[in-house]
Order: C-alpha cells, then sequence, then structure tokens
C-alpha cells in the first residue's frame, strides 16, 4: 500500500470519527442539558407546588399539636399547683385543730390560688424551640407563595433562556471538549449561572462571548480523536447515571403526590 493509500485510508477513518463524535456530542449535549433542565426548571418547579399543596396542611397539623401539648401541659401544672397547696393547707388545718381543739366542721378550707400568669409564662418558655421552628416553616411557605403569585403575574416565557443555554452547552461545556482550558470553563459556567438564575440578558452577553472565541484544544491526530470519542461515551454513561439519580429521587418523586390530587 502507497503511502497516499494509507494517507487517504487514515483521512477515511478520521472522517469516520468525526461523524461519530458529532453524533455522540448531540446526545451528551442533549443529556447534559436535560439534568440542568430538571435540577434548576422541573425539580424547582415540582417543589413549589408541593409545599404549596401540602406544606400548609403539614404546619396546620404541626401547630394543632403544639396547642395540644400545651393545653395537656397547662392542666399538668394546674393540678399540680392545686395539689401542693392543698397538702400545705391540709397540714397548716391539722395543726390548728390540734392546737384549738376545734370541730373539722368548722374548720374553713380556703380555695386554692391558680397563678395562670406563671404558668403560661412557664409553657411558652417551655415550647419556645418548637413554636419558633413551626414560624420559620409558616415564613418559608408564604414566601414559596408570593414567589408563585409573582412568577404567575411575569407569566416568563423560557423559551429563549433554554434555547440559548442548548447553544452554550453545545459549543462549550467542558464535557464535550478534547481538553478544554481554563478560559473555557470559566466561560462555560458563566453561562450556567445564568441559565439557573434565570438570567436571560447575562446568558445572551456569555453566548456572544462563547460565540467569538475559538476552541483552542481542537483534535487533530487519530489519537486525539480517538480519545475524545472515548470521553464521550464514558461521560453519556455517567450522565445517564445523573439523571437517573434526580428522577428516582426528591423532590422529582414527589411529583406522583401532586398528580393524584389532579385526578
Amino acid at each position: 500500500m502507497t503511502e497516499a493509500q494509507n494517507n487517504a485510508k487514515n483521512d477515511e477513518y478520521i472522517d469516520s470519527l468525526k461523524d461519530e463524535i458529532s453524533y455522540l456530542k448531540e446526545i451528551m449535549a442533549s443529556k447534559l442539558f436535560e439534568e440542568d433542565n430538571l435540577i434548576n426548571f422541573t425539580c424547582r418547579e415540582i417543589e413549589t407546588d408541593y409545599s404549596l399543596k401540602f406544606g400548609v396542611y403539614k404546619y396546620k397539623i404541626k401547630e394543632y399539636k403544639i396547642k395540644i401539648k400545651k393545653t395537656k401541659r397547662t392542666i399538668e401544672l394546674i393540678k399540680k399547683m392545686v395539689n401542693q397547696q392543698s397538702s400545705n393547707q391540709f397540714n397548716k388545718e391539722i395543726s390548728d385543730l390540734e392546737e384549738n381543739q376545734l370541730k373539722i366542721n368548722k374548720t374553713k378550707i380556703n380555695k386554692p390560688k391558680i397563678n395562670m400568669s406563671e404558668i403560661e409564662s412557664h409553657i411558652e418558655n417551655e415550647f419556645k424551640e418548637e413554636v419558633l421552628e413551626l414560624e420559620t416553616e409558616t415564613a418559608k411557605v408564604n414566601i414559596l407563595i408570593e414567589e408563585h403569585k409573582n412568577n404567575l403575574s411575569k407569566k416568563q416565557d423560557f423559551k429563549e433562556l433554554h434555547s440559548i443555554y442548548k447553544d452554550c452547552i453545545r459549543k462549550i461545556h467542558p464535557d464535550l471538549l478534547l481538553e478544554p482550558t481554563d478560559y473555557e470553563e470559566n466561560l462555560f459556567y458563566s453561562s450556567k449561572e445564568a441559565y439557573e438564575d434565570r438570567d436571560l440578558e447575562e446568558l445572551k452577553s456569555t453566548q456572544n462571548l462563547i460565540s467569538r472565541h475559538k476552541i483552542e484544544n481542537e483534535p487533530k491526530t487519530v489519537e486525539d480523536f480517538e480519545k475524545l470519542r472515548n470521553k464521550l461515551e464514558i461521560n453519556i454513561e455517567l450522565e445517564d447515571k445523573e439523571i437517573s439519580n434526580i428522577v428516582n429521587s426528591k423532590p422529582y418523586t414527589q411529583q406522583k403526590f401532586l398528580l393524584d390530587t389532579k385526578k
């Protein structure tokens, strides 16, 4: 085989690797976007909906339980106070009877005095931590309700945000590059942060920088192309596991409870 034939065969193999890499990049880019979309949109919305539907009931139930516990404890303290006063009064009356030789039926028995302000103060202090925890939970739910109202009023369309972020992933995600530089990694994570913050203008600005940037370490040799192909195959498997972990854990799994309430 001549050198020209070897070169032609080598070029043909590189072309086949390029096609394979292009195909794998599309799969990987799609999975990377799916993961970020699940985390930053789907799961956040499920978490908000779940808190709005069930969080209110949760803290209401907790509120009632604390009230019941407070009432029971108040009764216990009243009984304890009455018993202590009765015991002291009984001992005093017996002493008076022996000393004055009076008849029992003529003895005055004082009615126990209940200091409710003292009991209430004790109860408030005893349940202070539980009440504070309840107030914190209530505040969180109220914040979610306000955020939900604001989002409904804005009716923001995220189609453009999603589209631009997909483009950023395809062009410069470190998992799609042979050997990404620090600058390229920083560029991508800037786009990721803007996407997470739902900041369309910042994302557009970063996309502009990405579009003007030329990837520094493009594959050139057969070894480079094979290395990138192998990297993509491994990353696709890892990404599948990441996505599986998300859809099989909270808050994503709480979606079934939300669907049940709509039936």
